[in-house]
Formats: C-alpha cells, sequence, structure tokens
C-alpha cells in the first residue's frame, strides 16, 4: 500500500497578498476548480491507495474543496488531518501530524510514503519518476540557490546529506567542506516506512514545531549512515508557487 501526503496548513501571506483577499493556495483557481495546485498533484498521485492532506489556515473552504469538487475516486482516498496549529508551529508540525495520521491508521507496515509540499507545481514525467523509483528519493531542481528563497541540500565528505534553510531569508551557512550543493525539490520519498515510524515515537515531538527539515534531515542521514541507496531526481519542471503570476506561469 502507498500513501501520497502533502502539507497545505500555511497561511500563504505572500499568496493571499497577490491575490488581494486571505487565500488557500493549493485550491486557488482563476476559472476552473479542476486547476488547482492540489487537483494537479492528487491527479500525478492517483497510483496512491491514500492521500494525507494537512490543512490549517481557512480549512472549512479546503474542506469543502474536496468534498464537492474532488471527483468520489480522489475524495475516498482523503484523510484530512487538521493542524490546529498552523500559525503557531513551522512546516514541520504540519509533516509531523501527516505522517502520524498515516501511520496511526496504517500502521509501519504500508510500503512508502510520498511527501510533496502542497505549494509546488512539477512536471508530470518527473511526478512519475519519484513514484517509480524503487528507493528512498531525494528531489533537485535547477533554480539558483538564494538564501531568500532556496532550500538548500549539501552533500558533506561522508556523502551524507544535509538540508538547510534560513526562515529570516537572510543567509545559508556551510560550516563544514562539502562535495555538492543542490536546491531542494521539496518531494520526498520514504520506502523504509518502519525507520520513519521509529523517528516518530522516538523523539519528543516538540522537534517538529519548527521546520520540516528535522524529520528529513534525520531520516535520510539515518539511510546514509546505514549505506542504503537513496536516488536523487532532478525536476524537469519545478515552481514553487509563492504568487499569482508564479501560478499563471505554471500555466494554471
Amino acid at each position: 500500500m502507498k500513501v501520497f501526503l502533502t502539507t497545505v496548513a500555511g497561511s500563504a501571506t505572500r499568496f493571499s497578498e497577490s491575490v488581494g483577499k486571505p487565500t488557500v493556495k493549493c485550491i486557488f483557481n482563476r476559472e476552473d476548480p479542476k486547476k488547482t495546485l492540489l487537483y494537479h498533484m492528487l491527479t500525478q498521485a492517483s497510483s496512491y491507495d491514500y492521500y494525507v492532506v494537512v490543512g490549517g489556515f481557512l480549512i472549512d473552504e479546503l474542506e469543502s474543496y474536496i468534498n464537492t469538487v474532488l471527483p468520489d475516486e480522489f475524495k475516498n482516498k482523503v484523510i484530512l488531518v487538521n493542524n490546529e496549529e498552523y500559525a503557531k508551529f513551522g512546516s514541520g508540525w504540519s509533516l509531523y501530524l501527516g505522517v502520524k495520521a498515516a501511520l496511526d491508521k496504517f500502521g509501519p507496515d504500508f510500503d512508502e510514503l510520498l511527501f510533496a509540499e502542497g505549494d509546488l507545481f512539477v512536471d508530470d514525467d518527473s511526478f512519475k519518476a519519484v513514484a517509480d523509483a524503487d528507493s528512498s528519493v531525494i528531489t533537485i531542481n535547477r533554480e539558483a540557490i538564494r538564501a531568500n528563497k532556496a532550500v538548500a541540500l549539501y552533500y558533506d565528505l561522508d556523502n551524507v546529506p544535509h538540508y538547510i534553510y534560513d526562515t529570516a531569508h537572510g543567509q545559508l551557512a556551510i560550516n563544514e567542506p562539502f562535495t555538492a550543493i543542490y536546491n531542494s525539490g521539496q518531494i520526498w520519498k520514504f520506502n523504509d516506512i518502519k525507520l520513519l515510524d521509529k523517528i516518530i515515537r522516538d523523539n519528543d515531538p516538540k522537534i517538529h514545531e519548527g521546520t520540516n527539515l528535522v524529520l528529513i534531515n534525520e531520516y535520510f542521514q539515518n539511510l546514509a549512515g546505514n549505506k542504503t541507496n537513496i536516488d536523487i531526481i532532478e525536476m524537469e519542471t519545478w515552481i514553487n508557487c509563492n504568487t499569482v503570476n508564479d501560478f499563471i506561469l505554471a500555466g494554471m
């Protein structure tokens, strides 16, 4: 069994400002309610057995969209999780709640979990490459690495991956030698669910109140330390939709 997880809980301040009103970014559309980031991503993940969607900001609008717009074959797969602390905690709390919801419902015995941040537009072939991979997956993109927007991924001298991000958008610092650096594609596949379960169970939930990179770093660094294969997949088309102009650029 395969689970797809996306987190869409945040208030999307920049996007709402570009629209002119408070907006749930993943369900925004200009004319066609099926031309949304959420619909697009769920379509790409149609081979997955369940969708865990973590909402928070204007969650009633998100729930209404799921119930009235999504076709039954999508709607019947959705497990909607409410992150009531979306305004207080960071992205890590949404990821924690989503992973925990999947583990609580299915236990640690399902096959894989594919996680994508909910404000992304990627091409179908790139998404399929991640979904079809046999190993856990790290994704990268071709965007320039800038401290004001990028999640950077670097590899140390032992070939262990490290993610870094500055919530103040001021600077990125790497305080050790490294062999490679990339801009993260912000989509990951976890195919060692028992390891994911162990990380959730063994750590104080408070460590997940900040960035989602805490859980992601621990998972992939464990794999690297055990010499487990990790696939790196480059996104051909990758747009982080921070404003309506990005949404238009994606052809939505």
